[in-house]
Formats: C-alpha cells, structure tokens, sequence
C-alpha cells in the first residue's frame, strides 16, 4: 500500500532471480528494468498458500493481463526477462539496470514532479472509475496542474521554442 500511495513513481532494476515478496515488491513499482537473465515468480502455491498475497491477484493481471496472472500465479512458474517484456511486466531489458534505473528517474526528476505525483494518483485511483469518471477526473487533475507554475513555465518555453525548465511548483 505504501509503494501504491507513495507520491512518487518507484522504478525497480531487477537483476536475477525476483520471488515472493521481491515479486510483489517488483510488481508494486511503476516501472520495471531487468537484466536479461531476471527471473520473476510468485511462488506461494508452491508453499501451500494462495497466490492472491499483497495485491498480486489485482495488480499483476492489471499489468500482464488476466490470462497471463492467472498463469502466473496458479503454476508458481518464473517468468523470463524477455517473456516479461514481451508481456508488459517490464519496461525494458539492459545489462545494466541500476543504470538504465538511474537514467529514467534523472528524466523523471527533470520534469513536472508535481504533475508526475499527480500521473501516479490518476493511473492507480482510474482503475475503480466509469470512463466518464475517469474523463472528468482527468479534467480536473489538469486544471490543477494548470494553476502551477511549472506549467506556465513549459508554455513560455513553448512559445519561444526553448526547453522548459521544471522546479515541482
């Protein structure tokens, strides 16, 4: 719950083998880098227990489909890094994800801090809303995020066809 409600995105470099809560925890974070030889199961039917433990049963089929969670997590077998490419589970494959990590979070920091804790709200709270809902809600974040200078910051920059330069406010 508090990697959900963090209001930050949370990037998980995995390199090896990722099981059980390190699956969760994995699965829990907004973007995902493996090595190619990561490996990631959720194994607890294989110790006898339900494989519905810590939100896997509702985030992980939200993030590879309901099929491919189902499978998952009814034959506790590990999944490849290119398999969970392939299939949505991770961002990218790099030989290096502690840096691949690094680079997206500078790119990230480097933006609308404000508006990208607003993104993170709007992706996890959207799941329980109508498309009507989600519309409006939507709406609204960006009339938010209208008020706030970094948005008044990036439509200069626009204009006068520079780089915006983003401060979180």
């Amino acid at each position: 719950k508090a990697m959900i409600h963090c209001g930050k995105p949370i990037i998980a470099a995995i390199d090896g083998i990722c099981v059980g809560a390190g699956a969760i925890i994995a699965m829990a974070s907004d973007l995902r880098i493996a090595t190619p030889s990561a490996k990631v199961a959720f194994l607890f039917n294989r110790v006898g227990l339900a494989g519905c433990d810590m939100g896997a049963c509702a985030i992980l089929p939200r993030i590879i489909g309901q099929g491919r969670a189902a499978e998952l997590l009814y034959l506790g077998r590990s999944m490849s890094a290119d398999e969970g490419e392939r299939w949505g589970f991770f961002n990218g494959i790099d030989a290096d994800p502690d840096a691949a990590a690094q680079r997206a979070a500078e790119r990230i920091v480097a933006g609308p801090t404000f508006a990208n804790g607003i993104t993170k709200t709007q992706l996890h709270q959207q799941w329980n809303l109508s498309i009507d809902q989600a519309i409006e809600c939507e709406a609204q974040a960006q009339a938010i995020c209208m008020q706030g200078q970094d948005f008044h910051r990036a439509y200069n920059a626009f204009v006068n066809k520079e780089k915006p330069v983003f401060q979180g406010d």
